[in-house]
């Protein structure tokens, strides 16, 4: 299990206690997720984003400069991250692309059961779902 926040801080748990990780950055992250211990993503400001593949954290190029708050994927090369002016990038396993929302609200949350039913919600009431 892994935690993040301020200052590029990512906390581990091993089952037993959390202990600190370096990320490499000092943004503010802001949402994790993972498809396995060694495939882990943490979305953050400016556009970070980071993938833990088991042995330390690696910055990804995300193509935004957009505050991400949160991440979301339905497999390891199915990844989607939103933020703010209505953002949403997508990763297919090799890189990370701009996806059209149809908003300029900030979203600040995603989650989907399957690739094909994924919803993203923000500000205003801001409400995206079908399959980004």
């Amino acid at each position: 299990m892994f935690a993040v926040g301020y200052n590029g801080t990512i906390l581990h748990y091993n089952g037993t206690s959390w202990s600190p990780m370096t990320s490499g950055t000092s943004q503010w992250l802001n949402g994790v997720w993972g498809s396995a211990a060694n495939n882990v993503f943490a979305v953050g400001d400016l556009g970070t984003v980071l993938r833990f593949t088991g042995t330390g954290w690696s910055p990804m190029t995300s193509g935004t400069s957009a505050w991400l708050g949160s991440v979301w994927g339905s497999a390891a090369n199915d990844v989607y991250a939103v933020g703010t002016g209505g953002s949403i990038i997508h990763f297919n396993g090799s890189t990370w692309s701009a996806m059209n929302s149809g908003t300029s609200l900030e979203l600040d949350a995603i989650w989907g059961s399957s690739a094909y039913d994924i919803w993203a919600v923000g500000a205003a009431g801001a409400i995206r779902h079908g399959t980004l």
